[in-house]
Protein backbone atom coordinates (compact mmCIF):
# COMPACT_ATOMS: atom_id res chain seq x y z
CA UNK A 1 0.00 0.00 0.00
CA UNK A 2 1.32 3.23 -0.73
CA UNK A 3 0.58 6.27 1.56
CA UNK A 4 0.72 9.67 0.23
CA UNK A 5 1.68 12.55 2.07
CA UNK A 6 2.06 15.58 0.79
CA UNK A 7 3.77 19.23 3.42
CA UNK A 8 3.31 22.38 2.34
CA UNK A 9 3.13 26.09 3.62
CA UNK A 10 -0.76 26.49 3.16
CA UNK A 11 -3.43 23.44 3.48
CA UNK A 12 -6.73 24.44 1.55
CA UNK A 13 -9.29 22.51 3.76
CA UNK A 14 -12.60 21.64 2.21
CA UNK A 15 -15.31 24.11 2.52
CA UNK A 16 -19.38 23.83 1.50
CA UNK A 17 -19.69 25.68 -1.47
CA UNK A 18 -15.76 26.80 -2.49
CA UNK A 19 -13.94 25.72 -4.99
CA UNK A 20 -10.35 24.71 -4.69
CA UNK A 21 -7.53 26.51 -6.44
CA UNK A 22 -4.01 26.58 -7.31
CA UNK A 23 -1.74 23.93 -5.85
CA UNK A 24 -5.04 22.27 -4.20
CA UNK A 25 -6.28 21.33 -7.47
CA UNK A 26 -2.97 19.35 -7.92
CA UNK A 27 -2.88 17.86 -4.18
CA UNK A 28 -6.50 16.59 -4.05
CA UNK A 29 -5.95 15.11 -7.45
CA UNK A 30 -3.00 12.97 -6.17
CA UNK A 31 -4.53 11.99 -2.78
CA UNK A 32 -7.67 11.01 -4.35
CA UNK A 33 -5.89 8.83 -7.13
CA UNK A 34 -3.96 7.43 -4.67
CA UNK A 35 -7.08 6.38 -2.73
CA UNK A 36 -6.56 9.07 0.57
CA UNK A 37 -3.87 10.28 2.09
CA UNK A 38 -2.31 13.02 4.67
CA UNK A 39 -2.25 17.11 4.07
CA UNK A 40 -0.34 18.73 6.87
CA UNK A 41 0.83 22.31 7.37
CA UNK A 42 -0.35 25.76 8.18
CA UNK A 43 -4.13 25.84 8.46
CA UNK A 44 -4.68 29.26 7.85
CA UNK A 45 -5.06 30.11 11.68
CA UNK A 46 -3.28 32.71 13.66
CA UNK A 47 -2.27 32.58 17.43
CA UNK A 48 -0.57 34.38 20.12
CA UNK A 49 0.15 31.37 21.64
CA UNK A 50 2.18 28.14 20.58
CA UNK A 51 0.84 25.77 17.75
CA UNK A 52 0.35 23.36 19.94
CA UNK A 53 -1.18 19.83 18.70
CA UNK A 54 -1.84 19.51 14.78
CA UNK A 55 -5.93 19.45 13.97
CA UNK A 56 -6.88 16.08 12.30
CA UNK A 57 -9.62 16.26 10.26
CA UNK A 58 -10.68 13.75 7.69
CA UNK A 59 -12.94 13.98 4.56
CA UNK A 60 -13.45 11.11 1.76
CA UNK A 61 -10.03 9.14 3.10
CA UNK A 62 -7.90 12.51 3.36
CA UNK A 63 -7.03 13.44 6.64
CA UNK A 64 -6.11 17.00 6.98
CA UNK A 65 -3.49 17.98 9.79
CA UNK A 66 -2.94 21.39 10.38
CA UNK A 67 -1.20 23.99 12.24
CA UNK A 68 -1.60 27.32 13.78
CA UNK A 69 1.12 29.73 13.22
CA UNK A 70 2.84 32.47 15.96
CA UNK A 71 1.13 35.60 14.66
CA UNK A 72 4.28 36.84 15.44
CA UNK A 73 5.93 34.70 13.03
CA UNK A 74 3.31 34.88 10.30
CA UNK A 75 4.43 38.52 8.52
CA UNK A 76 8.00 36.71 8.31
CA UNK A 77 7.44 33.58 7.16
CA UNK A 78 4.46 33.67 4.90
CA UNK A 79 4.26 37.16 3.68
CA UNK A 80 7.54 37.62 3.56
CA UNK A 81 10.08 34.61 2.89
CA UNK A 82 7.37 32.28 1.58
CA UNK A 83 5.76 35.02 -0.57
CA UNK A 84 8.24 36.88 -1.68
CA UNK A 85 11.19 34.99 -1.89
CA UNK A 86 10.29 31.87 -2.73
CA UNK A 87 7.18 32.30 -4.60
CA UNK A 88 8.92 34.45 -7.29
CA UNK A 89 11.66 32.72 -7.48
CA UNK A 90 9.70 29.30 -8.31
CA UNK A 91 7.43 30.87 -11.15
CA UNK A 92 10.63 32.40 -12.65
CA UNK A 93 9.24 36.18 -11.53
CA UNK A 94 12.87 37.74 -10.85
CA UNK A 95 11.60 41.21 -10.52
CA UNK A 96 9.39 40.59 -8.01
CA UNK A 97 11.70 38.56 -6.32
CA UNK A 98 13.07 40.25 -2.36
CA UNK A 99 15.41 38.70 -0.05
CA UNK A 100 15.26 39.75 3.75
CA UNK A 101 17.67 37.70 6.37
CA UNK A 102 15.06 38.31 9.04
CA UNK A 103 12.16 36.83 6.64
CA UNK A 104 14.69 33.91 6.10
CA UNK A 105 15.28 32.96 10.04
CA UNK A 106 11.61 33.34 9.85
CA UNK A 107 10.84 30.59 7.64
CA UNK A 108 13.69 28.63 9.27
CA UNK A 109 11.70 28.96 12.54
CA UNK A 110 8.09 28.14 10.99
CA UNK A 111 9.69 25.16 9.02
CA UNK A 112 11.22 23.80 12.69
CA UNK A 113 7.89 24.15 14.10
CA UNK A 114 6.44 22.17 10.97
CA UNK A 115 8.95 19.33 11.93
CA UNK A 116 7.89 18.86 15.54
CA UNK A 117 4.10 18.84 14.90
CA UNK A 118 4.19 16.58 11.91
CA UNK A 119 6.49 14.50 14.56
CA UNK A 120 3.66 14.47 16.73
CA UNK A 121 0.98 14.28 13.91
CA UNK A 122 2.64 10.69 13.07
CA UNK A 123 2.47 9.51 16.65
CA UNK A 124 -1.32 10.43 16.59
CA UNK A 125 -1.67 8.56 13.13
CA UNK A 126 -0.08 5.57 14.09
Amino acid sequence: MTRVVCVSNRVAIPRRGTAPGGLAVGVLAALRQAGGGVWFGWGGELTDEESGEPEILIRDDITYATISLRRRDFEGYYNGYANSTLWPLFHYLMRSFRYNERQHEAYRAVNRVFADAWCHCCSLMT
